[in-house]
């Protein structure tokens, strides 16, 4: 029994490091090419979004992971929605941008994320970084995601805010994400990552044997985009309810 466990101990640090070999040499030949022509001329974003959907699938592919979709993702091309999916795993970007693939997307994330070498540089330019502690932020997060969404690109976002303990199966939504697909009167399509926990749980621990994960298929629910138009800003308390509890039904399902 020892010797299985240590095996196994020995298998999830290799494929953790295996994960962070993939991300820096797949932002480096793939990512960093495209970003070069994003800073020229940042209306090029839309153009070159296909290499971030080839980086997202050549990473799952060489993790041994493959997207499997449960419901068809019903939107026009070119038209913004703002997608919104629970925040279990590192492999969630990877996953949400493989899903959605033909409308070009930013996330909303973490100004922390800004830290990450390279990865961060590059994040930082092309997606929309919030710090919470900072209410000028806050104002500046609503007014890019207006002009995103104006140019027709995409918004995605985590409403869970971070990723929970492992033992909490949905954390409690914040509102942004709503009061942001109100206020702009665009869908909001929620979807459920069902198998990203098991297959890479978030953890930094794998460097020292920590973290488990393992190879295999990821199931995301797709549900229908839920039309905001006629909405105020005091029903978002009600639609990320409505969304929340699609997403725990989902789970526990599952």
């Amino acid at each position: 029994m020892k010797l299985v466990k240590a095996a196994k101990y020995i298998f999830w640090t290799f494929y953790n490091i295996w994960f962070y070999l993939l991300v820096f040499v797949f932002t480096i030949i793939i990512i960093l090419p495209a970003f070069i022509f994003i800073l020229i001329n940042k209306n090029w974003y839309r153009k070159f979004y296909g290499m971030g959907v080839l980086w997202s699938d050549l990473i799952l592919f060489f993790m041994g992971m493959f997207p499997s979709k449960k419901g068809g993702l019903k939107t026009k091309k070119g038209a913004p929605y703002i997608f919104v999916a629970n925040h279990v795993s590192m492999i969630d970007v990877m996953l949400l941008v493989s899903t959605v693939r033909k409308n070009p997307l930013v996330f909303i994330g973490k100004k922390e994320l800004e830290k990450i070498p390279i990865y961060g540089y590059i994040y930082k330019r092309t997606m929309i970084l919030v710090d919470r502690s900072s209410s000028e932020s806050k104002k500046e997060v609503f007014k890019q995601s207006k002009e995103k969404l104006n140019s027709g690109t995409s918004i995605a976002i985590f409403p869970e805010g971070t990723v929970p303990e492992l033992d909490v199966e949905l954390a409690p939504f914040k509102h942004g994400a709503f009061t942001m697909a109100i206020e702009h009167q665009v869908p909001i399509v929620p979807m459920t990552f069902l198998d990203n926990k098991k297959r890479f749980p978030w953890s930094f621990g794998g460097l020292i044997g920590g973290s488990k994960g393992t190879p295999g298929k990821l199931r995301v629910k797709i549900h229908d985009p839920i039309d905001t138009k006629g909405m105020v800003k005091d029903d978002r308390i009600k639609l990320s309810q409505d969304v929340r509890k699609l997403m725990l039904e989902d789970l526990r399902e599952s």
